[in-house]
């Protein structure tokens, strides 16, 4: 089991700094200059080590809402529903890809850094099949409220048949058998 890094064994207090500083654009010597005055008795490389991972964090983050942001101009402002259905495709696809790069690796024996693989934690895998599940569970929350928003717009029109047809002089019966027939839909 891999140790977490000197920099994420900081206090949460002087990891916030930290984090800060490396949002602000501030240098590797910058940064481990301020946490060593906050006695945090940390070396350049470690701090180098943390900050490039984190900047190439940030670089996928801001790479990923990009690509949501062009999703929804694609989609439009009245396509919220199809939006959120598209991310939960678009997490369940990177989800997969990501199970299959971690597979091939334990298979090769290289990680994709060129060094020895990983063993897989138990916590991964655990956390993995926790978020397949959550996106399971959106998923179909998401389709039991459009559900429900059709039958509200159902309800909606079977009344607006009956005040419609009576005012039209339709017969009870024939409003009554169209409104059977839109609650059947």
């Amino acid at each position: 089991m891999a140790s977490r890094s000197t920099i994420e064994r900081l206090p949460q207090e002087v990891l916030d700094v930290c984090h800060r500083l490396i949002r602000e654009g501030k240098t590797i010597i910058e940064i481990t200059d301020k946490l060593n005055e906050l006695d945090a008795d940390v070396s350049k490389s470690a701090v180098g080590r943390y900050v490039q991972s984190s900047r190439a964090q940030m670089k996928r983050f801001r790479e990923a809402q990009e690509v949501a942001g062009r999703w929804v101009a694609e989609l439009g402002e009245n396509a919220k529903g199809d939006v959120a259905t598209l991310c939960q495709q678009m997490l369940t696809g990177i989800a997969f890809q990501t199970l299959d790069q971690v597979a091939q690796q334990q298979l090769d024996g290289d990680g994709a850094d060129g060094k020895p693989a990983k063993a897989i934690k138990a916590m991964d895998l655990m956390l993995f099949a926790k978020a397949l599940e959550s996106l399971e569970s959106s998923s179909k929350r998401s389709i039991e409220r459009r559900e429900k928003i059709e039958r509200a717009a159902i309800e909606r029109a079977a009344k607006k048949v009956g005040e419609v047809g009576a005012s039209a002089g339709i017969s009870q019966a024939s409003i009554e058998r169209i409104q059977q027939e839109l609650r059947l839909l």
